[in-house]
């Protein structure tokens, strides 16, 4: 999910200065036109299976799908040719600073994130960080009302704990623009308030 320019760079690690051994990549890589994930292994790691046996065995049914290579292909060239992750970037500022807004409404615990993905969490108390009852369904039910207002967010919960603890995502495409920005926050204020109503 943090993947192919999402965060803003190539992928989520690259904020922190860490290279890892191995990244494990898909979603972003068709555009979620095809099915289609990959490994991506530093040179120490390629090097190694190389002073071993020279072979890598990992053929599998549904490995080498040519038709979602291609899908990949076109869809890295297009995220390259039209400056996607740097826009993602850019964009994505202005989103989180849209969207630091609706910390007006009491039960939203945080707004964190970058890029294109931002994540807001939703507490009965924000001083305590104390959720809402599980039963009570918060996310499910903002969910709900965001898509009454015409918007698709990604709803979590069960993360404190695996039980308690309600949460969404926003993950709008890289090409959302300043207008259209404002638009989802709007939305989203009006879909918050119905549900924070309803819960008091």
């Amino acid at each position: 999910m943090t993947g192919v320019g999402r965060t803003g760079k190539n992928f989520g690690i690259d904020h922190y200065g860490v290279v890892p051994d191995l990244i494990v990549t898909g979603k972003g890589l068709s555009a979620g036109y095809a099915p289609l994930g990959a490994v991506i292994a530093g040179d120490h790691v390629v090097e190694a299976l190389a002073r071993g046996r020279g072979y890598f065995e990992h053929g599998f049914t549904y490995s080498a799908n040519p038709l979602s290579a291609a899908i990949g292909n076109a869809v890295l060239a297009y995220i390259e040719r039209h400056g996607l992750i740097a826009r993602a970037a850019k964009f994505g500022r202005v989103l989180g600073e849209r969207l630091l807004s609706l910390r007006r409404h009491k039960f939203v615990g945080d707004v964190r994130g970058m890029g294109m993905m931002w994540g807001v969490e939703i507490v009965k108390d924000r001083a305590t960080r104390a959720p809402w009852p599980a039963a009570l369904k918060v996310s499910r039910r903002i969910y709900d009302a965001s898509m009454a207002e015409g918007l698709l967010i990604y709803p979590g919960s069960g993360t404190r704990e695996g039980q308690d603890g309600d949460h969404f995502i926003i993950a709008p495409p890289f090409t959302i623009d300043r207008g259209e920005i404002d638009e989802l926050v709007t939305r989203l204020d009006a879909a918050l308030r119905k549900v924070s109503t309803g819960l008091r």
